[in-house]
């Protein structure tokens, strides 16, 4: 378990060891991965839907990590982002990392929290432009490993993140850091990061106006999980728009900037093994090569598998027969939860209200 990981660092030690990173400003690519063989995009990699314009086609993504600790709710400009993963860090709490394919679209997004392994090995194949302060020590090597340049706090501070002096009067420095859409492109040329390149798609997509491919498994209005004894998350569909809207903490998760729930056409709850990194003995360590899960679309849910394998190989996710699933255009969500807490998920036929949903008590 955790092979891939450990053959990573083991390959830094031993490049570290000859030499091999010395002068390594000269090696870092400014181009994010070479990824090659993948079709010119016909469509939004990240939803599925028609591109606005022909220039849209080879633009990198932006991924930004964002704070959820229940200090930090409501947090900003989550609702302008296509996909939202999210995943235990540490002591329970999660972290979510917001994907936009229009930078146009970042109004303000935050707080902006550091970085963790997980999250770098579902960027990487998309090749996004890495917005975070800070890293953990194997995210940082994983970073360094690929040798991808990013836009970091703690090194570009006011030149790409702005802090909310007002916010800090009631909450603790590390939840007033915000980021937009001007202050990424500061970044971006300070770095001299190119903004277009290859990358895969974040899921195989249901040709946009086709008719959707509803699973047909079981009724699924009301889904409820919970990541750990700290965080509760849920899920109620809206008829009327044919969304997901997210719960967090018992309410109603809220986006500051606009004032509006967290909703999705599609949900993905998949589950890993999960274990605690050796070198520092807290950091859960995510098996990313294979595991299982449920999709969720249209008030209806199917069960499926997903394989990842290498940080930069796409997320692959399958059906029970093993053929890749369409994934119908729309904005996405994708938890990743420890296996062991697959036993906290609940789908229900009933359309819940909030207050009745069953919460971390």
């Amino acid at each position: 378990m955790f092979g891939i990981k450990r053959i990573v660092t083991a390959v830094v030690a031993l490049a570290l060891a000859a030499g091999l990173f010395t002068g390594c400003e000269e090696k870092i690519s400014n181009s994010g991965l070479n990824i090659e063989d993948v079709p010119q995009a016909q469509y939004n990699y990240l939803t599925g839907l028609p591109f606005e314009s022909e220039e849209d086609k080879s633009v990198r993504p932006i991924a930004v990590m964002v704070d959820n600790l229940k200090v930090a709710v409501p947090q900003s400009g989550l609702s302008g982002a296509d996909i939202i993963y999210e995943a235990v860090t540490e002591g329970g709490i999660t972290r979510m990392m917001a994907v936009y394919s229009d930078i146009d679209d970042i109004q303000r997004v935050g707080p902006v929290r550091s970085a963790r392994d997980r999250f770098v090995e579902l960027m990487l194949p998309l090749n996004a432009i890495y917005v975070h302060i800070g890293s953990s020590t194997s995210a940082q090597r994983m970073l360094n490993f690929y040798s991808y340049q990013d836009i970091d706090g703690i090194y570009l501070s006011f030149v790409s993140f702005e802090y909310d002096s007002e916010l800090a009067k009631t909450k603790s420095a590390e939840h007033c850091w915000f980021t937009n859409k001007d202050l990424i492109k500061a970044g971006i040329e300070k770095n001299s990061i190119r903004t277009k390149n290859n990358f895969y798609p974040a899921f195989e997509f249901v040709e946009y106006g086709s008719e959707p491919r509803v699973p047909e498994e079981q009724r699924a209005n009301t889904v409820s999980f919970k990541y750990s004894g700290y965080a509760d998350v849920s899920f109620i569909y809206d008829e009327s728009t044919g969304k997901y809207l997210k719960n967090a903490f018992g309410i109603p998760h809220m986006d500051a900037l606009t004032n509006q729930q967290l909703s999705f056409d599609n949900v993905f709850v998949l589950t890993a093994q999960v274990g605690i990194q050796e070198e520092n003995g807290i950091l859960p360590d995510f098996d990313m090569s294979e595991g299982e899960g449920y999709y969720f679309y249209g008030g209806m849910c199917e069960k499926v598998r997903w394989k990842k394998g290498a940080p930069e190989n796409p997320l692959i996710i399958y059906n029970e027969d093993g053929e890749v699933i369409k994934v119908n255009p729309g904005k996405s969500y994708v938890g990743l939860l420890d296996e062991e807490m697959l036993d906290t998920l609940t789908i229900s036929e009933e359309t819940q209200s909030v207050s009745s949903v069953e919460r971390v008590q």
